[in-house]
């Protein structure tokens, strides 16, 4: 499944994209955030890859002008796809700073909220990592209260979501367009239900690819 929108493309992870997402992973300045932060070979990849329930979670490459430069997903879905736990890394330095990761993570929080009728995400930080604590805060998300130091669970629903990101969203449309692209192509079970929500979605003005 590929969707596009805001001048990005989202891919769903395969097995040819394994590789390249172990090697981002293992990077020093990815590693250090991470909750688990030993180096992965290529077995723990495979194992970790092979262990994915579609049913309940939804990964995809970051790709910008045919370049991938990272990893989004909506994981550990509710049964009754009402929440889930959002995350996003960068595996090339170059576009750290960039607009694009803010970019894919809007539009993967508008599939969660707009397209899969979702009412809450969290996101799970690294005390300390205030790059990443500031960049959820503008996108709507508040600390769960009453959490020791260490990694925390951040939250967010439609409202907060929509308050915080309603400039951020006009001014990528204006550079972008609203239009959304999608390929249905190989695409069953979560993935179908995701681009089937998105064509019955008001919100989403798609094409096909």
């Amino acid at each position: 499944m590929r969707l596009q929108r805001y001048g990005i493309e989202l891919e769903s992870l395969n097995q040819s994209h394994i590789e390249m997402v172990r090697l981002w992973r293992n990077q020093d300045f990815v590693r250090s955030n991470m909750q688990y932060q030993e180096t992965l070979s290529r077995d723990d990849q495979q194992r970790w890859f092979n262990g994915l329930d579609e049913g309940k979670n939804l990964y995809w490459l970051i790709r910008y002008n045919e370049y991938s430069i990272g990893l989004i997903h909506i994981k550990n879905l509710s049964e009754d796809l009402s929440s889930g736990e959002a995350g996003i890394f960068i595996g090339e330095p170059s576009y750290l700073e960039m607009p694009q990761p803010m970019l894919a993570i809007i539009f993967m929080m508008e599939l969660a909220f707009e397209a899969l009728g979702m009412s809450e995400l969290k996101a799970k930080i690294k005390s300390g990592n205030n790059h990443a604590i500031n960049f959820n805060l503008k996108l709507g998300y508040k600390l769960v209260p009453n959490q020791p130091d260490g990694f925390q669970y951040y939250s967010v629903n439609k409202t907060q979501f929509d308050a915080g990101t309603l400039a951020l969203r006009e001014s990528a449309q204006k550079m972008y367009g609203s239009a959304t692209g999608f390929d249905t192509q190989n695409s069953e079970g979560l993935k179908k239900t995701v681009l089937n929500s998105i064509l019955a979605s008001a919100y989403f003005k798609s094409f096909a690819l």
